[in-house]
Order: structure tokens, then sequence, then C-alpha cells
């Protein structure tokens, strides 16, 4: 059971969730977040146009980077747009990222995308931002270590961090939560937590143009978040090892590494603070 209502939701504001009724008529969805789209005179925002059509992945980039963003009548792209209304620099990076990425004709992994473009796919569908003040929740998310992150001083979890999901498809998945849902996140260290809206924006901005590798993500069970779901609170709940997973050994000839940064908001400077060899 959900605690509290939609509490992931709080980018976005709790009327955010998706409702069945924007599906009423066909086009609902596109013209809902269209018409925020022009309250809030986001006109260099692309239009959300109605479709049907199944897209491959770089067909939607390419569609989305000419100023229109297709999309269908389900949750998941009620999501999406509600991300591109709230961030709409990292998404404009993820969809340039892409595309310029493709032109370069980048070696490419099994499934048809170069390690970046599994990246930032990774990201748009399933990242979060663990932000927080403390080194000690920092590092116990690189370490997959659930008892520091979630258990220990769990009742001033709200004073010391706040997981801010971006990823659309999780933002979907979460209307019907259950403890398996994972995010792929990296960690800020902040000097507070009450950072201001537009500096969010550029915080997102930042974090995507530095990720590189799918290697870079930290997994987070976000059903760990304490206030989140009811039966975190549970005796021996953080025990699934289903879920809450020991961190893997990494093998000594992986170039690739979990990114943690610090953020300074007077300034809008992002520096890496962490890095760790990991397996591919």
């Amino acid at each position: 059971m959900v605690t509290g209502s939609s509490p992931w939701l709080w980018p976005y504001g709790q009327a955010a969730a998706f409702q069945a009724n924007r599906c009423s008529t066909e086009g609902s969805v596109a013209h809902h977040l269209d018409a925020q789209r022009e309250k809030a005179g986001s006109h260099l925002l692309p239009r959300f146009i109605a479709s049907r059509e199944v897209m491959g992945a770089l067909e939607y980039e390419r569609c989305v980077h000419t100023g229109q963003i297709p999309t269908r009548d389900l949750g998941h792209d009620w999501y999406n747009g509600l991300v591109w209304l709230r961030f709409a620099q990292a998404k404009h990076c993820i969809n340039r990222s892409h595309i310029e990425d493709s032109d370069r004709q980048s070696e490419l992994t099994s499934n048809g995308r170069s390690r970046l473009r599994d990246a930032l796919t990774l990201f748009d569908e399933n990242g979060a931002l663990l932000l927080t003040t403390e080194t000690s929740i920092r590092d116990a998310l690189l370490d997959q270590d659930w008892q520091t992150l979630f258990v220990h001083g769990r009742q001033h979890w709200n004073g010391r961090a706040r997981l801010l999901v971006f990823g659309h498809g999780l933002l979907d998945s979460l209307h019907k939560p259950h403890r398996g849902l994972c995010a792929k996140a990296i960690p800020v260290l902040l000097p507070a937590l009450d950072v201001p809206d537009e500096t969010l924006s550029v915080l997102l901005e930042v974090v995507v143009m530095a990720v590189q590798d799918p290697a870079n993500f930290s997994p987070i069970p976000v059903m760990g978040v304490p206030g989140w779901f009811e039966e975190s609170n549970q005796p021996g709940y953080y025990e699934d090892r289903s879920v809450y997973r020991a961190k893997a050994t990494p093998r000594r000839s992986s170039s690739h590494e979990r990114l943690a940064f610090a953020f300074d908001p007077s300034t809008l400077a992002l520096g890496k603070c962490v890095g760790q060899s990991l397996p591919d």
C-alpha cells in the first residue's frame, strides 16, 4: 500500500497523477499536455501531437527533434509529457544527444544502440537523482548498503535526502507500485535540500550531459524510500535479497564507473566527487 498520495510526484504536483478520464476521447492526452504547454507559455517546447503509431526509438527521437512529440493515449506518454513540461532542458539534452550520437555512427551494442544511447534511454525511462546533504547517504547508495540508506536514521530521512524520479516509464509503473520497482540513480551531494525549481532543472541537465555508460548508474529500489510504501515499515522488509541485493564485485579490467556528484547551487557547478570501477 502506498503511504500518502503518490509522494514520488513531488516535482510535478499531486494533480499530476494519470487519470483514466484523460483518455476519454482519442488524442486526449496530447490535448491536455499541449494545453498545459500553452498555459505555461512554454513555446520553446516541442508540441504534443496525438499518435497511434508504434515508432522505432531513433525515428521517435528524430520526430521530437523537429518539434513534435508523438503522444499516445497512455499513462506512459502522459508522464513523458509531464517530465517535458517540468524538466525541458534535460529532455532536450537527451534528445539532442541521441541524434548527435547516431550521426557519429558510434559502435553499437547488441540492441542496436551505442552505450551512450543505452545510458540515455535508461535514464529517460527509469532515471532518478538521490539528492542528499550527507556523504554517508551518498556512499550507501554507491555501495548498495541498504541498512544505512533506508533503515538507520529512517525517521530523519526527509531532512537528509530526497529522491527525484525523472524517468517517465518509472513514473508510469509507480501508478501501480510494488516492492520490486527499481530506478537507475545518481546521487548528488547538496549543501541543502530546499533547492529552487530552476536550479533542479539545471542540475538535471548537467547530470544528463555527464552520463556516458549504463554502468554510471546505481540501482535503488524506490519502494524502499521511507514514507513511500507502507510495507517498508514491516520487520524484515529490507532483507528480501531478490530486491535488496549486495553490490557485485567489480572487475579490475572494467573502465566503467558509478557516478556521484557534488552540486554548488550558488555557481550552478557540478563537480564529480566519486568514481568507482564497475563490472560491464
